[in-house]
């Protein structure tokens, strides 16, 4: 059901990306993602128009409304923007949140709460076992990259942005296998 869902989606996007009126005709340029193999591939063969659908769009209703757009703040992403000039630097983050007429001025931002998938390490803001009261909470893995990469978009985006941030997995310590991969976070954490 996802899976159809996905490329239906995927398809109305392109459709209407793909699309030219020209003399009251609606051309079309149909590609195809599917599990025999095509990838993206531009198909110039139909084999009957009699099941043809149609697409009806009514923009005078609305049916939901969108966020924003944008992107995710990673470790590794920072680490690396790190490592350029400061000129190139500066050069990435204005092409994502400066000006909306001349750059993407993203709206809506993701970043991970302790390591994710694209973190340099493992790590925690819970690094202590069984440290239910955050004595030990620390987030100095974000302190040299990531943390300066939000603030340093911050600063350049003139209209904001709004920014959630999710953890990718408990600390293994709150979890029944004790890995950072896998496994359940236990009962007594749910809270």
């Amino acid at each position: 059901m996802k899976t159809n869902y996905f490329f239906s989606i995927l398809f109305l996007i392109m459709l209407l990306m793909s699309c030219n009126k020209n003399d009251n005709r609606l051309e079309v340029t149909v590609f195809e993602t599917s599990e025999a193999g095509n990838k993206l591939t531009k198909i110039t063969s139909f084999t009957s128009d009699e099941s043809a659908s149609i697409i009806k769009l009514d923009t005078s209703k609305t049916f939901q409304t969108i966020t924003g757009f944008g992107g995710a703040f990673t470790e590794s992403s920072a680490y690396l923007l790190n490592k350029l000039s400061k000129k190139n630097r500066d050069t990435i983050l204005q092409a994502y949140f400066g000006d909306k007429e001349k750059q993407a001025n993203y709206s809506l931002t993701r970043t991970h709460m302790n390591s994710c998938d694209f973190s340099l390490s493992q790590y925690s803001y819970s690094p202590v076992e069984e440290d239910m009261n955050l004595a030990h909470f620390t987030i100095k893995e974000d302190i040299d990259d990531l943390i300066p990469m939000i603030k340093d978009a911050m600063k350049i985006s003139k209209d904001g942005f709004k920014i959630f941030a999710s953890p990718w997995t408990a600390a293994p310590w709150m979890k029944d296998n004790k890995e950072w991969v896998g496994g359940k976070l236990l009962p007594k954490y749910y809270d």
